[in-house]
């Protein structure tokens, strides 16, 4: 704002600007009201580079414009990493896959070897039985062909019967 001092004298009267007197509280908020536009200014400006550093480096048309070729690079480089993609989601699959047979097919071999102890446990016991009765002689009956008897032979059973069922034994669940 400014003051002015009306002269009055023998000539025309002449309107002389009066100097002010700076108010210091007004013109530190000016210059910080001033400072802070500046910088708000400045944050928009950068904001409006990146952005448009952003939009021109994934501008697709703006590329295929300026190198075809490398347009089509990018291209064979996006469907080569879709089909690493692609292909990594099968194997993983296949892993999976292929682990549940190992675990399943190592369940069965386990049950073999079970069996197969089993087997040559009663083969073991009946040896030691019948060696037992060796030992007394007079327990044993000589053998020959009249008196062996001959036995029809049993019914053939329908598939699926108990002897072809398997044995369903408690086994350790095995995995990684």
């Amino acid at each position: 704002m400014v003051h002015w001092h009306i002269v009055c004298g023998q000539e025309p009267v002449v309107a002389v600007p009066l100097q002010q007197h700076p108010d210091p509280t007004r013109s530190k908020q000016v210059s910080l009201n001033d400072r802070r536009s500046r910088v708000a200014q400045r944050r928009v400006q950068r904001q409006k580079r990146s952005l448009e550093l952003l939009q021109g480096s994934l501008s697709a048309r703006r590329v295929e414009r300026q190198a075809p070729w490398l347009a089509g690079l990018h291209r064979v480089a996006d469907g080569a990493l879709l089909a690493t993609g692609v292909a990594a989601l099968a194997l993983a699959g296949l892993t999976l896959h292929w682990q549940g047979r190992w675990g399943r097919d190592f369940r069965n071999l386990q049950s073999a070897q079970e069996l197969e102890h089993r087997v040559l446990e009663s083969r073991s016991a009946l040896e030691q039985h019948f060696l037992s009765r060796a030992s007394h002689p007079g327990t044993l009956v000589a053998a020959s062909s009249k008196d062996l008897l001959f036995m029809p032979s049993p019914p053939a059973q329908s598939p699926g019967g108990p002897a072809e069922q398997p044995l369903q034994l408690e086994l350790i669940a095995s995995g990684y």
